[in-house]
């Protein structure tokens, strides 16, 4: 029998119940009926004894004849026979290579992940095995499974991503936060869920998404509309909102529509990569609406200063700030 896969290969896919190397198994499998033979009593051994002998013989006859030897050596234990004819068959036809490895339940609990970080003060561009584009903002990642494009296409999102995602009408695209699913089959949007804000939110620019929670579909969007859940009353709100503003970031730009000066000033954190304290007086829970290109910090903050006084100090990557 020609085989192309390698034995580790194939023992991971039925330990990880497909997940592993699902494409390569299905072509594998595609190959001939032998491959399939193979890889069903595999499965058998498995199935039967939750784990894979240490060593494995390529020549039938003889793992037979070794099988049938340690029958025979069990004679006086003749509940067993069942037991060992039951795996005996599964077990002679395991004759790639030698598995150097124990139980594979160990397999299940290390899935291998790629997980892409954005330091705040950056942005950083993926493009994920389906050609979809990923743009992470500043104090954001991303994680998803070696199996990616091969059996899902599942991303976990932690901070704020804008997804421009490849169209597959055959399996959907799916970003999972702290609270919320976003599920699309192709489409633009922007997904803000960083751990530390009250809200989620989800922008779409086209096409329509799902939002899921809890594995139920709770709303869909429209181009235009922005959701937002807020963590504390458990509730989904959805209104129409300009997406350019919600996706400014993209731009270079930071786009504010009466927002709070603590919501900015956590923003700007993560827009500079700096800590900024501010004195509690000036959290009066004002709104400001104001956008600004490629400024800087300090510029910035003259800018906050024309709209609401304050007084600061810039101290390397601590800014310090102050009623006047």
């Amino acid at each position: 029998m020609e085989n192309q896969v390698p034995l580790y290969k194939i023992i991971r896919h039925i330990a990880s119940n497909g997940s592993e190397y699902a494409k390569e198994i299905r072509e594998w499998l595609d190959g001939s009926n032998e491959n399939k033979k193979v890889y069903q009593d595999l499965l058998k051994v498995w199935q039967v004894t939750g784990s894979f002998p240490k060593h494995f013989s390529p020549d039938r006859p003889k793992a037979w004849q070794k099988v049938q030897q340690h029958i025979h050596s069990q004679k006086s234990k003749y509940f067993l026979y069942y037991r060992i004819a039951q795996i005996a068959a599964a077990i002679v036809v395991i004759f790639l290579s030698v598995w150097t490895g124990g139980k594979l339940d160990n397999w299940k609990q290390k899935q291998q992940y790629t997980e892409v970080f954005s330091p705040s003060g950056q942005k950083t561009r993926i493009i994920l095995p389906d050609s979809s584009i990923v743009l992470l903002n500043g104090n954001s990642q991303i994680r998803y499974s070696r199996g990616f494009n091969d059996d899902n296409r599942n991303v976990e999102l932690k901070g704020e991503g804008y997804f421009d995602v490849r169209k597959d009408l055959s399996r959907q695209f799916i970003v999972s936060t702290s609270e919320l699913d976003v599920k699309v089959f192709g489409t633009s949007f922007n997904v803000k869920a960083y751990e530390n804000d009250q809200t989620v939110e989800v922008g779409l620019k086209n096409g329509i998404i799902g939002i899921d929670r809890n594995e139920k579909e709770i709303t869909q969007l429209t181009p235009g509309q922005v959701a937002t859940f807020d963590k504390k009353d458990q509730k989904l709100s959805v209104e129409k909102m300009d997406i350019n503003l919600v996706s400014a970031w993209t731009r270079e730009e930071m786009a504010f529509e009466e927002d709070s000066l603590e919501e900015i000033i956590k923003y700007m954190e993560r827009w500079y990569g700096v800590d900024i304290q501010v004195a509690p007086e000036l959290l009066d829970g004002e709104l400001l609406t104001f956008k600004v290109k490629t400024e800087s910090l300090n510029e910035l903050l003259t800018l906050i200063n024309l709209l609401k006084p304050i007084k600061y100090q810039i101290d390397g990557k601590r800014v310090f700030i102050t009623k006047p």
